[in-house]
């Protein structure tokens, strides 16, 4: 089937509820996060929440990074 629309694919194919309970609010080093709990301690980052442009910029908070909470 082909779905011809100018909406967008979040809206039309809406992710499953479960999904966003796996994610959460952390402060890492002090800079707020969006991650995915992985099991443990292990978790994903998701997003940078942070409003200070120097965190956008640290590699080791890119979105897709595996880290460990403390």
């Amino acid at each position: 089937m082909i779905l011809y629309t100018s909406m967008p694919h979040e809206l039309v194919f809406p992710t499953e509820a479960a999904e966003y309970n796996k994610q959460m609010m952390v402060t890492h080093n002090g800079i707020p996060l969006l991650v995915e709990m992985e099991g443990g301690k292990e978790c994903t980052v998701i997003r940078v929440m942070s409003s200070d442009p120097t965190h956008f910029m640290d590699e080791k908070y890119t979105p897709g990074t595996k880290i460990t909470l403390a």
